[in-house]
């Protein structure tokens, strides 16, 4: 049986609302993943910097290639 608590005012029966378990999973496994997440990419030395300055030099290697071959 579930708690029910009575108001002394006016007699209403409240019960305690609980979410499912499935919900607080959800919500402490969302926080989890979001600490995880930050400390892997703000501690694996990974960034977007970086990736923008190795696409430009294969592009720019690129674009002299068809250069030279007068594309």
């Amino acid at each position: 049986m579930t708690e029910q608590r009575i108001d002394p005012n006016d007699g209403i029966r409240e019960e305690p609302n609980k979410p499912p378990v499935y919900f607080n999973v959800l919500y402490y496994g969302t926080i989890l993943w979001a600490v995880v997440f930050c400390a892997y990419y703000l501690l694996s030395g990974w960034s977007s910097h970086g990736e923008f300055k190795e696409e430009m030099s294969a592009y720019e290697q690129e674009y002299s290639a068809g250069q030279a071959s007068g594309l």
